[in-house]
C-alpha cells in the first residue's frame, strides 16, 4: 500500500507566505524559468557513452537514510548564486499517495551579473540516488517520501541532483498539472503562433483515458488547459516536437508576464495558486530573489536540456527503457548554463592554466565521500565535472588516473592533497577519455 507524502514543514497556510511564494512564482516567469515543461521527456536515441553502461539488477531498495548535509543558505545580499530545483509532478485526480516528478529543471540566478539559466533533465535519466541505488531520476521524490527521508521527497530529489551534477541545490518548487493551468490562466492566457496544424486523436487525459485535441496553424490564444495540451501532445511529431513546443510555451509565458504590471495581478494569482505547489523558500529569501530576478533581461537567460547527444537508451532488467548519460558532456552543458563559483585558494598559475577536467569516484564505504570531496576540491578551484561511485568500495588507497600526460602540475597538486604515492598514479595514454583525470577515493583519505 502506498504511503502518503509526509507533510512539508516549510508550507504554511498563512496568506503572507503564499503571497511571497506567488511573487517569486511570477518572477520566475519573467526570467524564463516558470514553465516547468510538463512531460518534457527529451527523447534520446543516439549517443556515445563515455563511461560505459551500468549494471541493472532490478528495482532499487533503500539501503540507508542519510540526512542532508547542513549547508548554509546562499547570501543573496552578498551576490551569491542561487539554484532552485523546479519539479512538476505527474499527480492526477484519480491518484492517491506519492507521485513521481516527471519534470525536473535546475534554475539558477546570479545576483552579481543579473543573469539566469535553466537546465532540464529527462525523466528516464538513469542515475544513482543516494541511499537507494540506481533508478530513474523521476523516482527520487517518490523514494524520499515513502522512506521518510529527512525533508521528504523534495529533499532527496535535491540531493540526487547535487550528487549527479555537481551543483548545490538551495531550494525547490514543486507543482502539479493543476498548478500549471492556473498559473497560465492567472496571466490571462498566452499567445502562441502554431507553425503547423496539430491533430491528436489519442491525447492522454488525467483519468488515464484519451481524447481528441486539435490546434489550427497560425496565431492562437491559449488558456491554461490548452497550453498544457499543446505542450504535452506528441502524437504527431514525437518527443522532439513536444520539446520544441514546450520551449515555445515557456517563451510565450515569459513574454506575457513581462507585459503585465505584476502587482495588480497578485490577488488573482494568490487565489489561483494557493495549495497547488510547495517550496522551502522563506519569505525574506523570496522577496530578495524576486527583486533580483525582475532585473534579468531576456538576452541574459540561458537554457539547455540533457538531450540525445548526451545520452544513450538501454533496457533495464525489468524491461524498462531508460537513459544512461555521458557525465562529461552533461557536465559541459551545465558549466555553460550554471557556472561554478570560482575559488582558487592559492592554486598555482600552472594548475589554473592546465584547467584539467576531473571526475571524483567513491571507492569507500562512506556514501557521502565523493560528494564531500567534490565540494572541497571545488573550493580549491579544481574543475570537477561529476562525481559518483567507483567500480568497488574497498579501495585501501586513493588512486589518480591520468589520461592525458600533459596535466603534470594538476596531478602533482592532487597527489599532494590526497597523499598519493607514485605507485598509485596511473598514466593511461592509449585510452580515449573526455575527462583528463580520474580520482578514485580510498580508505586512506578523509576530507578536511
Amino acid at each position: 500500500m502506498e504511503k502518503r507524502l509526509p507533510p512539508t514543514p516549510h508550507i504554511r497556510p498563512a496568506l503572507a507566505v503564499i503571497e511571497f511564494i506567488a511573487i517569486v512564482f511570477v518572477t520566475l516567469f519573467v526570467c524564463g524559468a516558470l514553465f516547468f515543461g510538463y512531460q518534457i521527456y527529451d527523447t534520446a536515441r543516439e549517443a556515445v557513452v563515455a563511461l560505459g553502461a551500468p549494471s541493472v539488477d532490478g528495482p532499487p531498495v533503500i539501503s540507508a537514510i542519510l540526512p542532508p548535509a547542513p549547508d548554509p543558505a546562499p547570501n543573496i545580499a552578498a551576490g551569491e548564486r542561487v539554484n532552485v530545483l523546479l519539479m512538476g509532478t505527474d499527480c492526477r485526480p484519480v491518484d492517491k499517495g506519492v507521485c513521481r516528478t516527471d519534470t525536473m529543471l535546475l534554475a539558477t540566478l546570479d545576483p552579481k551579473t543579473y543573469t539566469a539559466g535553466v537546465v532540464s533533465f529527462p525523466r528516464d535519466l538513469w542515475v544513482p540516488i543516494p541511499g537507494v541505488g540506481e533508478s530513474r531520476i523521476n523516482t527520487a521524490n517518490w523514494y524520499g517520501a515513502i522512506n521518510k527521508y529527512p525533508g521528504g521527497g523534495p529533499a532527496l530529489a535535491k540531493k540526487t541532483v547535487e550528487y549527479n551534477f555537481g551543483r548545490r541545490v538551495h531550494y525547490y518548487v514543486l507543482i502539479d498539472f493543476n498548478g500549471f493551468r492556473k498559473a497560465i490562466d492567472a496571466l490571462g492566457g498566452i499567445d502562441i503562433n502554431v507553425p503547423k496544424a496539430i491533430d491528436d486523436p489519442v491525447y492522454p487525459t488525467e483519468d488515464y483515458r484519451t481524447m481528441h485535441i486539435h490546434f489550427n496553424a497560425g496565431p492562437q490564444h491559449l488558456n491554461g488547459e490548452q497550453a498544457l495540451q499543446y505542450a504535452r501532445t506528441r502524437y504527431q511529431d514525437g518527443d522532439f516536437g513536444r520539446n520544441r513546443r514546450t520551449i515555445q510555451v515557456l517563451l510565450a509565458a515569459r513574454d506575457k508576464a513581462m507585459r503585465l504590471d505584476l502587482l495588480p495581478k497578485l490577488p488573482a494569482l494568490l487565489q489561483s495558486m494557493a495549495g497547488t505547489f510547495e517550496t522551502d523558500m522563506k519569505p525574506p529569501e523570496i522577496i530578495a530573489l524576486a527583486q533580483i530576478a525582475a532585473k534579468v533581461k531576456a538576452e541574459n537567460i540561458k537554457s539547455g536540456s540533457v538531450d540525445q547527444t548526451m545520452t544513450v537508451e538501454f533496457r533495464a532488467s525489468t524491461g524498462a527503457d531508460v537513459l544512461w548519460f555521458d557525465r562529461i558532456k552533461v557536465g559541459h552543458l551545465i558549466d555553460q548554463i550554471i557556472p561554478r563559483d570560482a575559488a582558487t585558494n592559492g592554486q598555482s598559475s600552472k594548475v589554473k592554466q592546465e584547467a584539467a577536467s576531473i571526475i571524483v569516484l567513491n571507492g569507500t564505504s562512506d556514501e557521502q565521500m565523493a560528494e564531500r570531496t567534490t565540494k572541497y576540491l571545488q573550493k580549491q578551484g579544481f574543475q570537477i565535472y561529476s562525481y559518483g561511485n567507483a567500480d568497488r568500495f574497498d579501495y585501501a588507497n586513493t588512486v589518480l588516473v591520468d589520461y592525458t600526460g600533459n596535466k603534470s602540475a594538476t596531478i602533482a597538486e592532487l597527489a599532494k592533497i590526497f597523499r598519493v604515492e607514485p605507485a598509485n598514479i596511473r598514466r593511461i595514454a592509449n585510452i580515449k577519455s573526455d575527462v583528463d583525470i580520474r580520482v578514485i577515493l580510498g580508505a586512506d583519505w578523509t576530507p578536511p
